[in-house]
C-alpha cells in the first residue's frame, strides 16, 4: 500500500486553510445617557406598561447577533417583561439568561443570548421592548414608537434601551468608534437618514475592497463636552464605557471640544474659560488611554463655528490653536482635517455656506458628506 512520506503529510497539514474564526464586533452604538433631567417636555417620558419600538442601521455581517441593553446611567434598577428583534419582516424573542425579561441594576448592562438570525451589512432592524409599570429608562434618546396599554401610539425623541447590536462576524476586519458631539451623532442631518458623517464613511468603506470588512459605529453625543458634564458625561468619563468597552474596537477617530471651547469662552462667569492647552491635554489623555489598550487613534481638526449661538473671538483663537496642535504635534496615529475641509474659502472662520445647516455650527447633509469624503481611508 502507497504511504505518503510523513515530511510531506506534515506540509499538507500546515498549508490547508484554517476555518476563519468567529468574533463578536459592534455594528451598531448608542453611547449611554443620564435620566430623564435631559428629556424636553416635547421628548417621551414615561414607559410605563409601554411597548417601545427602536430601528436602527447595523454596519456589520455575521450569521447571529446579540442586544445589549443598558442602565449605565440608571440611578435606580430598570425591568422589562419582554423584548424582540425584527429583521427580514421576523419577529424574533430575545432571551436573557432563558428568560423573556430582565432586571438592570442601576449601572449595569445587559447582552441578550445569542439570535441565529443573518444580519446583512447596512440592514435595518428593529428592536422593541415591553415594559411593566413605571418604566422610565436612562438611555440615549432616539426616535422610538410607543403604544401604550391603551392602544395610544406616539412615535417621538425618548430614551431608547437598545444599546448595542453586536454580530458574530467571521474574518478579519476592523471597528471603528466615532467619537464626538452633536457634529458626530448627525445634528440637523435629514431625520431618520443615513447621512452623519460616520454612517457616509461607512458606506464609502464598504465600497473598497481592503476596508469592507469594516465597522463604524457612533458614539456621539448631541452637546457633549470633553472636560465637563454636557449631555451625557464628558468624553474623558464615558472613554472607557463608549469606546474601549465596544465589542472588537480596534480603532477611534476623536472629534470633540468645540462646545467645552464655546461654551466655556462665551459664559466665563458660569463655566470658566477652557484654553487650548486644556483640549491638548485631554486629547493626550484618551491618546494614551487608547494606545494602553492597542488602539490606533485618529485625531480631527474642529470646523469653523463662527456665526454660532457661542462663538467669540477668544474662543476662535483656541480653536485655532487646537487645530495647530492636532496638526503639527504628532501625537495621533493619523489626522483628519475637517477644519479645511469645511472652511467658507471668502472665511476661513466660517462653515462654507454650501456645508452649513443654517445654525453656523452643524452641517448640512452636503456638510456631512464633505466630512466623510475629507477622511482618506489609507489613513485607516
Amino acid at each position: 500500500m502507497w504511504r505518503w512520506p510523513l515530511a510531506l503529510c506534515s506540509a499538507v497539514v500546515l498549508l490547508a486553510p484554517a476555518p476563519a474564526a468567529a468574533a463578536w464586533v459592534a455594528g451598531w452604538t448608542a453611547a449611554a445617557f443620564p435620566a430623564t433631567p435631559v428629556l424636553t417636555d416635547r421628548d417621551v417620558r414615561d414607559y410605563g406598561g409601554a411597548t417601545v419600538r427602536q430601528e436602527m442601521t447595523v454596519d456589520a455581517a455575521g450569521a447571529r447577533l446579540r442586544v445589549r441593553m443598558t442602565n449605565a446611567l440608571g440611578t435606580a434598577p430598570l425591568a422589562f417583561e419582554a423584548a424582540t428583534v425584527e429583521i427580514d419582516g421576523r419577529s424574533l424573542p430575545l432571551s436573557f439568561g432563558g428568560h423573556a425579561g430582565a432586571a438592570l441594576p442601576a449601572g449595569a448592562s445587559l447582552a441578550s443570548n445569542p439570535v441565529r438570525a443573518p444580519v446583512r451589512r447596512f440592514q435595518r432592524i428593529a428592536v422593541t421592548v415591553s415594559y411593566g409599570p413605571d418604566a422610565r429608562p436612562a438611555a440615549h434618546l432616539l426616535t422610538v414608537t410607543v403604544r401604550y396599554p391603551d392602544g395610544h401610539r406616539r412615535t417621538g425623541r425618548g430614551p431608547a434601551l437598545a444599546a448595542c447590536i453586536e454580530v458574530d462576524r467571521r474574518g478579519t476586519g476592523r471597528v471603528l468608534v466615532a467619537l464626538g458631539d452633536s457634529v458626530t451623532e448627525g445634528a440637523r442631518a435629514a431625520p431618520q437618514s443615513f447621512t452623519g458623517w460616520p454612517e457616509m464613511l461607512a458606506a464609502r468603506l464598504a465600497a473598497l475592497p481592503r476596508h469592507r470588512d469594516w465597522s463604524v459605529v457612533n458614539a456621539g453625543i448631541h452637546g457633549n463636552r470633553l472636560l465637563r458634564d454636557g449631555a451625557g458625561p464628558n468624553a474623558l468619563a464615558r472613554f472607557d464605557r463608549d469606546v474601549l468597552a465596544v465589542a472588537g474596537v480596534t480603532d477611534v477617530l476623536l472629534l470633540e471640544g468645540i462646545n467645552d471651547i464655546g461654551w466655556g469662552n462665551a459664559k466665563p462667569a458660569s463655566d470658566g474659560p477652557v484654553r487650548a492647552e486644556d483640549v491638548i491635554a485631554a486629547y493626550r489623555q484618551i491618546i494614551a488611554r487608547a494606545h494602553a489598550a492597542g488602539l490606533r487613534v485618529i485625531g480631527a481638526t474642529l470646523p469653523p463655528f463662527r456665526g454660532s449661538i457661542y462663538h467669540t473671538p477668544a474662543g476662535e483663537a483656541v480653536r485655532q490653536a487646537v487645530n495647530q496642535w492636532v496638526r503639527g504635534a504628532g501625537a495621533f496615529d493619523a489626522v483628519v482635517d475637517f477644519d479645511r475641509a469645511m472652511a467658507d474659502p471668502a472665511d476661513p472662520s466660517r462653515l462654507d455656506p454650501a456645508k452649513d445647516s443654517g445654525d453656523h455650527l452643524h452641517p448640512s447633509d452636503a456638510g456631512y458628506a464633505a466630512m466623510a469624503a475629507a477622511i482618506d481611508p489609507a489613513t485607516l
